[in-house]
């Protein structure tokens, strides 16, 4: 399996708009960090989150189609380019798929009511949005798509809120974690031991809503994964400073950067 990192960014993006210094200023290509996303080759590929610079990164990495996307939560770094999907649809005609908890459905339902306008007119984008599938209990389940099998993670984002953002595990070796404080206790043992673990982590100070860089790497150790990444990552820090502090197993993630496993 391979995975590009679309996206390495905080919800700013980096350069951060009116900041002209610093990180802001860097020349360094690994300093330039869209909003976060993935993109999973596999049968089929798989797309996480489609932020505001979903359509840039797409032309930037030469990625011509996506039929099935999952969603971590709604804010607007992560689904703000769910619009850019429209003419994907016209290749694929029986829509893209498009799955999320209930919440983040809610939330778009509202931001994007013309998604859900009865009369078919041309250009409307065609998504299929799908609640990600729960056991009896209430917890999120294992699906496939394709040969991808998936196990969704919750995670709390803002506490204050009650506010859950969704991590993915993919086929029981990579997990994808951003926009959270902790994991869910009832989903620990789905991201202990894993391949490659990419956790979002916007700053190296402490944040309410967030883990900090070096909370992150914490969590990478403690969970024993192999591999770790950071993602998520705003204008505090240079890549090379980052990568040169960092446990050997650990690695800052920048755009554009392709994992094989």
């Amino acid at each position: 399996m391979k995975i590009t990192v679309l996206g390495s960014g905080t919800s700013s993006g980096v350069p951060v708009l009116g900041k002209n210094s610093g990180v802001n200023l860097s020349l360094d290509p690994k300093d330039k960090r869209l909003r976060s996303s993935i993109y999973m080759e596999g049968d089929p590929p798989l797309l996480i989150d489609t932020g505001p610079d979903f359509r840039m990164q797409m032309l930037a990495q030469g990625i011509n189609n996506i039929t099935h996307v999952l969603l971590t939560h709604s804010h607007y770094d992560h689904v703000g380019g769910l619009d850019d999907l429209r003419p994907l649809c016209f290749k694929n005609p029986e829509g893209i798929s498009c799955y999320s908890d209930e919440h983040t459905h809610r939330e778009i339902i509202d931001r994007f009511q013309y998604f859900y306008d009865t009369k078919d007119y041309f250009g409307k984008p065609k998504l299929n949005f799908l609640y990600l599938p729960l056991d009896k209990s209430g917890n999120f389940s294992e699906f496939h798509i394709g040969t991808n099998r998936i196990q969704p993670v919750k995670l709390m984002h803002i506490e204050s809120r009650s506010f859950y953002s969704v991590g993915y595990v993919f086929n029981g070796k990579f997990a994808y974690l951003t926009d959270f404080r902790w994991v869910d206790p009832a989903y620990i043992g789905f991201v202990q031991d894993l391949e490659i673990l990419m956790v979002g982590a916007p700053l190296p100070d402490p944040h309410p809503n967030h883990l900090s860089i070096y909370e992150a790497i914490e969590l990478i150790q403690k969970l024993n994964a192999q591999k770790g990444y950071i993602t998520h990552l705003a204008d505090a820090k240079f890549h090379q400073e980052l990568a040169d502090e960092f446990p050997e197993n650990i690695i800052p993630a920048f755009d554009g950067l392709m994992i094989n496993f």
